[in-house]
């Protein structure tokens, strides 16, 4: 299929003012009813796929891509008005748009089909549109139209009220914002290259805020256990008391709203949709894990402790929160013979954005180019091109990597236009358009923007994501991209992950930022070797927040769930977090993630079972590049998970990889 090249102009949005996002909404809104008020029309007698199941899905072309475009530039944009009204368009849209599409005549519509044209048509459908059917069919029946009307209408005030309350959720950790001061007598083992690019008082005092680029390095070199608990603790306080509030809201809303459709919870009712297919198949899985790591999770805390007593001379020491970043640092230049901070002079950005486009243009067999002369949101954003080797343009994403005010305050990958078969042709594609954002330090006059080694790991993790959206071939928008099961769709940014760890790999994405240096190969073999470094607590971590979510998610009770964390870590730790902490609060991942938290480990399984491939061929072979490209990026949802898993191995996925890594036998 040919796939017409954007143009500048397909970039106009980027520029929406205040008053043109306002405007938006009502026409949004206007053209989705028309849209399906087209197919309600339809005599039952002449239904077919074309006229509803596919008319259905294409009621959400490039009204959705509008919708993201709002979203994002709720999430970017420099312009506190222009985030303002996106997120009050967004508020809009997501409350209406339920009375719209929550249509006991769509669900009939549907109906009509199955008992008609789909007795005819179905056994000759493409699996792709048998697939689509299957699923929209089960997305209606979860609406509950066959509820009596009063629940119904229930159903429909539930969800708009969440609608509007998860963005707020969002919205407050975003907006969130405060600081720490610390005088220069206190920020002994803090590097130049960090206090050089921190905001100062009218004292010269050092501002440290909450931002990634300041509070992660902060808590990682900072020597001052005073300070880094100072941090530490209005980092635990992030969202806010009125998100606490939120978020009890949401939950009991969430409760109400599964109980209505039949589910025994909200985490049954999310997971029905998974590959788990039940809360308690997710959190059996979390626990057995938990059962496997909590001792080595523990051992490296133990390991700690030891070492802050040895390095204190305070045999009495206990760790706390705030000491396992420092900690572990210290111990692992200790063990390992080097710091983070020697390690980021090989990361320069500018290198690890070249290398991995040489890995990935290897594997995948595609160019990456940059592209000028189009408008984006942000002066730190840019566009690029991905093209076929003879220079077809296949899709479009931008990157925008630094932090400012009133951001996205993390990583992660927004897809804006899906890539997808256009309306009712058979010759031309849609390319597909994402955004990766994340908050690594911006280049200074006298520094450019250096990645530590974990830096590096999520940006190729967050990459992976953008790749799987740009490079996909699926017919239908809702099946393309990472458009997967929840449980599932990491796992292909997981799996390349590995690449930071591997020294082939890793040749492309260093060199020394003044020297251009390779690093050199006993610094290199340490750093390799340092993968294992706290793993089984890095992974115990994640169990913790995995079934903290899960058990917010399966119980109809209501909890405190900032004590329930609390009591959570200091069972599975033994780490005792003040009691004023109100980490849900600035959880994020419970709004979107939520009871699907345990998808990180769930979706490793498989990404550590895909790397054995590449681990047994070759870090950049392209035959198994090509057939990773074939089977997982290019498909997206439009086939079972397992089936996407089974046919890249070619036998049957097991956790064998998965607990290997973790050092579970």
């Amino acid at each position: 299929m040919k796939r017409p090249q954007y143009t500048p102009a397909d970039f106009a949005w980027t520029k929406w003012s205040a008053s043109d996002i306002k405007a938006l909404a009502p026409n949004i809104l206007a053209e989705k009813k028309a849209r399906l008020s087209i197919i309600k029309k339809v005599p039952a007698e002449v239904r077919n796929f074309e006229n509803t199941v596919y008319a259905i899905e294409a009621s959400d072309y490039g009204i959705s891509e509008t919708i993201l475009k709002i979203d994002l530039l709720q999430n970017v944009s420099l312009e506190k008005a222009i985030r303002d009204a996106a997120k009050r368009a967004i508020e809009t849209i997501e409350k209406q748009m339920i009375r719209i599409e929550r249509d006991p005549k769509i669900w009939a519509a549907l109906k009509e089909y199955e008992r008609g044209a789909w007795q005819k048509e179905g056994s000759a459908l493409a699996p792709e549109a048998k697939k689509l059917f299957h699923d929209m069919f089960l997305n209606y029946k979860r609406m509950g139209f066959d509820l009596a009307p009063k629940e119904q209408e229930r159903l429909k005030e539930i969800m708009e009220r969440l609608a509007k309350i998860s963005n707020e959720f969002r919205h407050n950790i975003n907006s969130y914002k405060d600081h720490i001061i610390v005088r220069k007598e206190e920020a002994a083992g803090l590097p130049p290259r960090y206090t050089q690019g921190l905001k100062r008082d009218k004292k010269e005092n050092y501002i440290i805020t909450l931002a990634y680029p300041d509070y992660v390095p902060f808590m990682e070199l900072a020597q001052n256990e005073s300070k880094r608990e100072e941090l530490n603790n209005k980092y635990l306080q992030k969202g806010g008391i009125k998100n606490m509030k939120v978020l009890s809201e949401m939950l009991a809303l969430r409760a109400e709203h599964a109980r209505i459709l039949g589910y025994k919870t909200h985490a049954d009712y999310k997971t029905e949709l998974r590959m788990a297919k039940s809360g308690k198949t997710a959190l059996d899985f979390e626990m057995s894990l938990l059962k496997k790591v909590a001792t080595g999770g523990k051992n490296d805390l133990d390991e700690l402790r030891d070492f802050k007593r040895t390095v204190t001379k305070n045999k009495h020491a206990e760790l706390f929160s705030h000491d396992i970043a420092y900690y572990g640092h210290e111990l692992q230049k200790e063990r390992f013979k080097f710091n983070s901070e020697e390690v980021r002079g090989y990361f320069p950005l500018a290198r690890v954005l070249e290398g991995t486009f040489k890995i990935y243009s290897t594997l995948f067999g595609v160019k990456f180019e940059k592209l000028s002369g189009f408008p984006l949101w942000h002066r730190d954003a840019e566009l690029y091109a991905v093209k076929k080797p003879n220079g077809e343009i296949l899709s479009y994403f931008a990157l925008d990597l630094h932090p400012r005010d009133g951001k996205y305050g993390h990583a992660a990958a927004f897809g804006i236009v899906g890539g997808r078969k256009a309306l009712f042709t058979n010759d031309t594609y849609i390319a597909p358009f994402a955004t990766m954002v994340t908050n690594f330090t911006k280049p200074s006059a006298k520094n450019p923007s250096l990645l530590s080694h974990n830096e590096v790991e999520t940006f190729l993790h967050e990459f992976g994501h953008i790749i799987h959206c740009i490079l996909t071939t699926g017919e239908y928008a809702s099946q393309s991209g990472y458009h997967t099961a929840w449980d599932f769709v990491e796992a292909p940014s997981q799996m390349l992950e590995h690449w930071a760890w591997n020294k082939r790999s890793l040749a492309l994405l260093s060199a020394h930022h003044e020297t251009g240096k390779p690093i050199p190969p006993s610094l290199l073999k340490n750093l390799i070797a340092s993968e294992d470094h706290l793993l089984r607590y890095t992974t115990l971590r994640q169990l913790i927040l995995g079934i903290f979510d899960l058990t917010l998610h399966t119980t109809n009770k209501t909890l405190d769930s900032a004590k329930l964390y609390r009591d959570m870590v200091k069972k599975y730790t033994g780490i005792t977090i003040s009691k004023d902490a109100i980490f849900p609060a600035g959880f994020g991942h419970l709004d979107g993630y939520d009871a699907g938290y345990y998808g990180y480990l769930w979706s490793k399984v498989y990404a550590a079972d895909m790397f054995t491939r590449f681990a047994k061929e070759g870090i950049l072979n392209k035959k198994t590049g090509s057939d990773y490209k074939k089977w997982i990026l290019e498909k997206g949802g439009s086939m079972n998970e397992m089936d996407l898993v089974k046919g890249f191995l070619g036998r049957t996925p097991s956790n064998k990889a998965f607990l290997k890594e973790i050092g579970v036998k």
